[in-house]
């Protein structure tokens, strides 16, 4: 069996049991709402029974909510316990993060996770530093509220309080499994794969500090090429490259060229990368798919080699992610270099710069502006070059 063969077979295997956590909590959640509408409402009424039914959706809804928030917060409060530093806290769509001596509210979507807690790491100590924690935070946080909410369910057993404990409950139970389990859902590796990953190897922990760093750094408002320089050394064994996590440095070190201008440079080391087998997300796959897409546009142009690079999961992570700055970016840029068509970039530079406003790296948007404004320029250097070949045809 290849290693791509032994891949997808993992994906499947963890997309199977996803559905089957999902079935499971549905259907508790059915024997729930029904058993709650039989013990509420006994006059019949569907009215009524709709009533009933909409206000257990609506609990349930803030169930899951609430474990999303727990979770999270499961990770903040171990990884303060262990020495990290707080940046930011995700739950959907909705961020604050810690900029200079204030918590700002800003807004950011990242398919395949519905929250996220980001903290900068504690340094190494003798090639070493604190990760179980701060990893099983948020498992650990859905199992002690899944269980306070259980043993105040049977206490009160029936009303819709006992309903939404067991919802708690529920959801809880749903997460800790979905997340303690090393698994890759949605092209994201949840927390049981991502401390798995970084116990392989040493190199594997200092990728680990690495992701963090770089999340912590451009919190800080620090553009990717202003990051030390050592932070995206890539392995030269191919090998080493099958571990997600510094599989994630090697993406970065390809950001960390686009945003110093080195556009063929980073085509180069993408179109590398994705050579490769690797342990790399599939979200970071069809992102460097996009950035890939820029490149060509930028370089040689062929619209072979942008259909290409844009293949169906980076076309789908352009839907689900339309509003993410370097799919904005691209989107522009093939507007200008591919359709010529400067009304529709002027509408995406406008979804960009309303983008902008709520994104909460400022740093990284300095850096998607000078590449759009690239492409802005070469735009206007080939209308310049086809306006002087069509006077001189014209004498």
């Amino acid at each position: 069996m290849t290693g791509k063969q032994r891949s997808r077979k993992r994906r499947w295997g963890a997309r199977a049991l996803a559905i089957v956590l999902l079935m499971a909590a549905g259907a508790a959640g059915g024997y729930l709402a029904g058993r709650t509408i039989h013990a509420v409402s006994d006059s019949g009424d569907p009215l009524e029974t709709v009533v009933w039914l909409v206000a257990i959706v609506a609990l349930m809804v803030v169930a899951y909510f609430v474990q999303i928030i727990v979770h999270e917060a499961g990770h903040l409060v171990f990884g303060l316990a262990t020495g990290y530093r707080f940046r930011s806290f995700r739950v959907g769509s909705f961020m604050f993060v810690e900029q200079g001596d204030r918590l700002r509210l800003k807004r950011l979507s990242l398919q395949g996770t519905g929250g996220q807690c980001l903290m900068g790491p504690p340094d190494f100590v003798d090639g070493r530093m604190p990760y179980r924690l701060y990893n099983l935070g948020g498992v650990l946080a859905n199992m002690l509220v899944a269980l306070i909410a259980a043993a105040f369910f049977f206490v009160l057993q029936t009303g819709l309080a006992a309903t939404f404990l067991a919802f708690v409950a529920l959801f809880g139970l749903a997460f800790a499994l979905a997340n303690g389990l090393p698994l890759t859902v949605g092209g994201v590796n949840n927390d049981g794969k991502n401390l798995r990953s970084a116990s392989e190897s040493p190199e594997a922990l200092r990728a680990f500090w690495t992701i963090l760093k770089v999340g912590e750094a451009q919190a800080d408002d620090l553009r990717v090429k202003d990051m030390p320089a050592a932070w995206f050394a890539v392995p030269a064994d191919a090998e080493r490259l099958r571990n997600p996590l510094i599989a994630s440095v090697a993406v970065l070190a390809c950001n960390r060229l686009l945003d110093e201008g080195r556009i063929a440079e980073s085509a180069d080391a993408i179109r590398d990368l994705l050579g490769r087998e690797t342990g790399m997300l599939g979200l970071y796959c069809s992102l460097l798919k996009v950035d890939l897409a820029y490149c060509e546009l930028m370089g040689e142009n062929r619209a072979e080699e942008v259909e290409r690079a844009l293949d169906a999961d980076a076309c789908r992570l352009m839907k689900t992610m339309k509003n993410f700055p370097s799919v904005l970016r691209t989107r522009y840029a093939h507007a200008l270099l591919a359709d010529h068509d400067e009304n529709a970039a002027q509408r995406i530079r406008s979804e960009f710069n309303h983008t902008a406003t709520r994104y909460p790296y400022p740093s990284e948007i300095e850096g998607e502006r000078e590449l759009m404004d690239a492409a802005f320029t070469r735009f206007l250097k080939e209308m310049t070059v086809d306006s002087g070949t069509e006077k001189g045809a014209q004498r």
